[in-house]
Protein backbone atom coordinates (compact mmCIF):
# COMPACT_ATOMS: atom_id res chain seq x y z
CA UNK A 1 0.00 0.00 0.00
CA UNK A 2 1.60 3.37 -0.97
CA UNK A 3 1.88 6.28 1.15
CA UNK A 4 -0.92 8.35 -0.42
CA UNK A 5 -3.57 4.83 0.17
CA UNK A 6 -2.47 5.19 3.56
CA UNK A 7 -3.18 8.88 3.55
CA UNK A 8 -6.38 8.07 1.86
CA UNK A 9 -7.41 5.49 3.80
CA UNK A 10 -6.95 7.42 7.18
CA UNK A 11 -8.62 10.37 6.19
CA UNK A 12 -11.77 8.83 5.39
CA UNK A 13 -12.24 6.64 8.57
CA UNK A 14 -10.97 9.31 10.82
CA UNK A 15 -13.68 11.99 9.24
CA UNK A 16 -16.11 9.10 8.95
CA UNK A 17 -16.14 8.07 13.18
CA UNK A 18 -14.88 4.40 11.98
CA UNK A 19 -11.53 4.77 14.18
CA UNK A 20 -10.79 4.30 17.67
CA UNK A 21 -8.46 6.97 18.88
CA UNK A 22 -5.99 3.98 19.62
CA UNK A 23 -6.63 2.79 15.53
CA UNK A 24 -5.69 6.15 14.22
CA UNK A 25 -2.74 6.78 16.31
CA UNK A 26 -1.37 3.35 14.49
CA UNK A 27 -2.51 5.09 11.21
CA UNK A 28 0.09 8.11 12.48
CA UNK A 29 2.68 5.99 13.64
CA UNK A 30 2.39 4.52 10.03
CA UNK A 31 2.56 7.64 8.35
CA UNK A 32 5.30 9.37 10.82
CA UNK A 33 7.26 6.20 9.65
CA UNK A 34 6.84 6.54 5.72
CA UNK A 35 6.97 10.30 5.44
CA UNK A 36 10.38 12.44 5.73
CA UNK A 37 10.51 14.04 8.69
CA UNK A 38 11.05 17.59 7.41
CA UNK A 39 7.60 16.76 5.07
CA UNK A 40 5.60 15.77 7.93
CA UNK A 41 7.29 19.11 10.04
CA UNK A 42 5.70 21.04 7.23
CA UNK A 43 2.30 19.61 7.64
CA UNK A 44 1.65 20.14 11.36
CA UNK A 45 1.64 24.26 11.27
CA UNK A 46 -1.19 23.91 8.75
CA UNK A 47 -3.15 20.91 10.27
CA UNK A 48 -3.03 23.26 13.50
CA UNK A 49 -4.15 26.39 11.71
CA UNK A 50 -7.02 24.83 10.04
CA UNK A 51 -8.97 24.10 13.44
CA UNK A 52 -8.74 28.25 14.06
CA UNK A 53 -6.85 29.96 16.85
CA UNK A 54 -8.61 28.91 19.66
CA UNK A 55 -8.87 25.63 18.84
CA UNK A 56 -5.70 25.02 18.39
CA UNK A 57 -3.92 26.80 21.17
CA UNK A 58 -5.92 24.40 23.75
CA UNK A 59 -4.78 21.93 22.12
CA UNK A 60 -1.17 22.61 22.00
CA UNK A 61 -1.92 23.40 26.26
CA UNK A 62 -2.72 20.04 26.43
CA UNK A 63 0.20 18.69 24.49
CA UNK A 64 2.28 21.09 26.36
CA UNK A 65 1.12 19.67 29.82
CA UNK A 66 2.32 16.11 28.74
CA UNK A 67 5.90 17.72 27.35
CA UNK A 68 9.03 17.68 29.67
CA UNK A 69 10.29 20.65 30.71
CA UNK A 70 13.45 20.14 27.83
CA UNK A 71 10.58 19.60 25.46
CA UNK A 72 8.42 22.06 26.41
CA UNK A 73 11.34 24.59 26.66
CA UNK A 74 12.80 23.44 23.11
CA UNK A 75 8.74 24.53 21.61
CA UNK A 76 8.48 27.78 23.60
CA UNK A 77 12.96 28.47 22.71
CA UNK A 78 11.61 27.78 18.86
CA UNK A 79 9.11 31.03 19.29
CA UNK A 80 11.10 32.69 21.01
CA UNK A 81 13.78 32.58 18.34
CA UNK A 82 11.77 33.54 15.53
CA UNK A 83 9.97 36.36 17.50
CA UNK A 84 13.34 37.61 18.38
CA UNK A 85 14.67 37.05 14.18
CA UNK A 86 11.85 39.36 13.06
CA UNK A 87 12.94 42.03 15.19
CA UNK A 88 10.49 41.94 17.65
CA UNK A 89 11.29 42.79 21.53
CA UNK A 90 10.73 39.72 23.41
CA UNK A 91 10.84 41.25 26.97
CA UNK A 92 8.17 43.51 25.79
CA UNK A 93 5.83 41.02 23.73
CA UNK A 94 6.13 38.50 27.11
CA UNK A 95 5.23 41.26 29.27
CA UNK A 96 2.22 41.87 26.60
CA UNK A 97 0.89 38.58 26.62
CA UNK A 98 1.01 38.16 30.40
CA UNK A 99 4.13 35.67 30.43
CA UNK A 100 6.80 35.32 32.95
CA UNK A 101 9.65 37.18 31.18
CA UNK A 102 11.85 34.93 32.86
CA UNK A 103 10.84 32.85 30.49
CA UNK A 104 13.09 34.28 27.99
CA UNK A 105 16.00 33.22 29.42
CA UNK A 106 14.73 29.66 30.47
CA UNK A 107 12.49 28.59 28.19
CA UNK A 108 12.41 25.21 29.91
CA UNK A 109 10.75 26.75 33.09
CA UNK A 110 7.40 27.97 30.62
CA UNK A 111 4.22 26.69 31.94
CA UNK A 112 2.03 24.81 29.57
CA UNK A 113 -0.28 27.90 29.68
CA UNK A 114 2.95 30.19 28.31
CA UNK A 115 3.39 28.11 25.46
CA UNK A 116 -0.09 27.40 23.97
CA UNK A 117 -0.33 31.59 24.58
CA UNK A 118 2.92 32.09 22.88
CA UNK A 119 1.74 29.68 19.82
CA UNK A 120 -1.14 31.57 20.31
CA UNK A 121 -0.62 34.81 19.31
CA UNK A 122 2.45 33.17 16.88
CA UNK A 123 -0.71 31.95 15.16
CA UNK A 124 -2.63 34.92 14.68
CA UNK A 125 0.07 37.37 13.96
CA UNK A 126 2.80 35.72 12.38
CA UNK A 127 1.85 32.44 10.37
CA UNK A 128 4.96 31.62 9.10
CA UNK A 129 6.59 31.66 12.09
CA UNK A 130 3.81 29.94 13.21
CA UNK A 131 4.04 27.03 11.08
CA UNK A 132 7.85 26.66 11.44
CA UNK A 133 7.63 26.05 15.25
CA UNK A 134 4.77 23.38 14.71
CA UNK A 135 7.63 21.52 13.11
CA UNK A 136 8.51 20.58 16.28
CA UNK A 137 6.04 17.77 16.50
CA UNK A 138 7.78 16.14 13.73
CA UNK A 139 10.30 15.49 16.10
CA UNK A 140 8.12 13.87 19.00
CA UNK A 141 5.65 11.13 17.50
CA UNK A 142 3.74 10.50 20.66
CA UNK A 143 3.22 14.58 21.35
CA UNK A 144 1.25 14.99 17.57
CA UNK A 145 -1.35 12.00 19.04
CA UNK A 146 -1.70 14.17 22.19
CA UNK A 147 -3.13 17.03 19.65
CA UNK A 148 -5.77 14.61 18.87
CA UNK A 149 -7.61 12.73 16.02
CA UNK A 150 -8.99 15.74 14.33
CA UNK A 151 -5.11 16.90 14.02
CA UNK A 152 -4.43 13.86 12.67
CA UNK A 153 -6.59 14.25 9.96
CA UNK A 154 -5.13 17.47 8.99
CA UNK A 155 -2.08 16.14 8.98
CA UNK A 156 -3.31 13.21 6.98
CA UNK A 157 -5.33 15.49 4.67
CA UNK A 158 -2.39 18.08 4.44
CA UNK A 159 -0.17 15.76 3.13
CA UNK A 160 -2.45 13.84 0.64
CA UNK A 161 -2.82 17.45 -0.99
CA UNK A 162 0.95 17.82 -1.30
Amino acid sequence: MSILDQLSGVLNNVMGGNLSEQEIHSHYDQIASSVPQQTLGAAMGPALQALGGDEAQKRIATSAEQMTPEQRGGLMQQLLSGFSSSGMNVGSLLSQLGINQGVANNPQSATPDEVATLAGHAQANNPDLFHEAMGFYAQHPTLVKSLGAVVIAQIASHLGKN
